[in-house]
């Protein structure tokens, strides 16, 4: 069994091998990357493509409106939500307890320095947001867990070290570790979830909902045909939430393609057909959204060197245009998952007991 190997270097202790984050890598949802990352050290190392399949998140589309505070949220495309944490719980074994205080009152972070150092003690890394809201694994800490040691997606450095009441109010421990589902069953969960997620319109929050699937998508595109009456604050959080969204949705379709891929040769004749032509459909949306990004021209970002100055009413109806397109591949890869999902039960390949890990 491979155990995880702790160091000590006069007083910093750190969980050696932990791997490093960063944007452009194909792991966007940082909430799976820092959890890759995490049970990269574990006896049950899990892929990032697979954990997004089993919890759904590679086929999730969702867009937030705000009653009251931010119209638009950019949570709208996060992974650590409970739902989604849930399908994962069961799919990899882990307890995953999470303590998250977002708009809420909370207790001094550095009331958890010491829960924190005892899992890295004992070779378990930490969940946790770092300064400015994306998931972070802490593998190490300092000064008996004051200060904390991340692999974050913002710092261009092997390691940050933050102190601990200045990362953000969620943390994510592994927990114990209990028998997983077969991954025959996680992945039809997760594809479950996928096509539920679709057709389901929307999802309440206290200051107001998530738009999931095809709502999500028509209200998406609502808002920036709408944008050009609405006043320049408004309008810049809707740049970014837009850009950021995207940018997203064009990770998690990569995520999908590979997932199906990676799994359909253990489905049998109807079944192995539509996922496939899933996998073909997620591939075709996820090559034309990383060409949209590549080429500047629409749903500008950080990444793309242009600002909101840069945004024009041409810009949003070239972007209005592209999500047209998401819809149409959408509407036919969650067509070919129904399709597979109505289709015969079938055995597992006689060459595998199991799926990929």
């Amino acid at each position: 069994m491979k155990l995880p190997i702790i160091i000590n270097e006069a007083g910093k202790i750190y969980i050696e091998a932990v791997p490093q984050l960063a944007w452009g890598k194909g792991k966007e949802c940082t909430f799976i990357g820092a959890l890759e990352a995490a049970l990269s050290v574990s006896a049950t190392p899990h892929t990032y493509e697979n954990m997004m399949g089993w919890s759904g998140l590679a086929f999730r589309v969702r867009w937030y409106h705000g009653d009251t505070g931010r119209r638009w949220c950019p949570s709208s495309p996060v992974g650590e939500s409970p739902e989604e944490v849930d399908l994962l719980r069961k799919a990899i074994g882990w307890e995953l307890p999470i303590e998250s205080w977002i708009d809420e009152p909370h207790p001094a972070m550095a009331d958890y320095a010491a829960t924190i150092a005892q899992e890295i003690r004992a070779g378990r890394p930490v969940l946790t947001y770092e300064p400015q809201l994306n998931v972070a694994a802490v593998f190490g800490f300092e000064n008996e867990g004051r200060i904390l040691l991340l692999r974050d997606y913002m710092s261009d450095e092997p390691q940050s070290r933050i102190p601990i009441d200045k990362i953000g109010p969620f943390l994510c421990f592994l927990g114990n570790h209990t028998e997983a589902l077969h991954p025959h069953e996680a992945f039809v969960r997760g594809i479950n979830q996928g096509v539920e997620n679709w057709h389901r319109s929307h999802a309440p929050t206290k200051a107001g909902r998530y738009w999931l699937g095809r709502a999500a998508l028509l209200k998406w595109r609502e808002d920036l045909q709408n944008s050009d009456s609405m006043d320049t604050e408004l309008r810049k959080l809707l740049f970014f939430v837009s850009w950021w969204a995207f940018d997203s949705l064009a990770d998690s379709r990569t995520a999908a393609d590979r997932f199906l891929r990676r799994n359909a040769e253990y489905f049998h004749g109807s079944q192995h057909s539509h996922l496939l032509q899933a996998a073909e459909l997620y591939n075709e949306e996820a090559r034309m959204l990383r060409s949209t990004l590549a080429d500047k021209q629409a749903f500008l970002g950080p990444w793309t060197g242009k600002a909101f100055e840069h945004w024009s009413p041409a810009t949003r109806l070239r972007e209005i245009g592209v999500l047209n397109q998401v819809l149409a591949l959408e509407t036919e890869a969650v067509g070919q998952l129904e399709n597979m999902l109505d289709a015969a039960a079938a055995p597992l390949s006689s060459a595998s007991g199991s799926l990929a890990s």
